[in-house]
């Protein structure tokens, strides 16, 4: 939680932009100008348990881990602009929901948000620690030893996804039949 509390300003600032997009995407595609579709994955629907499990796994490794913070560390902007590229997408994909199914989806969607917010602030703070390290760290460190910090801290921050993440995957499956 202390590493929350320290990037406490860019973690709202990234909320704010990230919760932003996706009111953007909902106001686009309540325009029905961005035809989206979207294919590829498959989950197995009739297993609860099954289902939760591939849901999780594949939110914290292929969404949260690969694609937002592994792209952050490679280059520290990249990870924000995925994170407002995704809740302008999801934005698009629930602005054709009624206000029952939006409702019934609200809670996965704030958790989900919620722990991308924070696997890009880990990318944030993992791709700034190799190239700028004073721009993350207060005392004077080199490169090798603020990307090391960083990765401990990035550590604390996947805390949170993973609870983040295991609980919407709970709440997903358990709203499924709802939408």
């Amino acid at each position: 939680m202390v590493v929350v509390v320290r990037r406490g300003l860019f973690f709202a600032v990234l909320n704010l932009v990230f919760f932003c997009s996706l009111f953007a995407g909902v106001l686009w595609g309540s325009l029905g100008v961005l035809p989206v579709s979207f294919g590829g994955f498959s989950f197995v629907v009739g297993d609860p348990l099954l289902l939760g499990c591939q849901l999780f796994f594949f939110n914290l490794f292929l969404s949260a881990f690969v694609v937002v913070t592994l792209s952050g560390l490679a280059f520290f902007v990249v990870s924000p602009l995925v994170l407002v590229f995704r809740g302008f997408l999801w934005g698009v994909l629930l602005s054709g929901l009624s206000t029952g199914a939006f409702l019934a989806v609200l809670p996965t969607l704030v958790l989900e948000g919620e722990a991308y917010v924070l696997a890009s602030v880990a990318g944030v703070v993992l791709g700034l620690s190799w190239l700028k390290p004073r721009w993350v760290y207060d005392e004077e460190l080199g490169r090798g030893e603020a990307l090391k910090e960083a990765f401990r801290e990035g550590g604390w921050i996947y805390v949170w996804v993973v609870l983040l993440l295991a609980v919407a995957a709970v709440v997903e499956v358990a709203t499924l039949n709802i939408v």
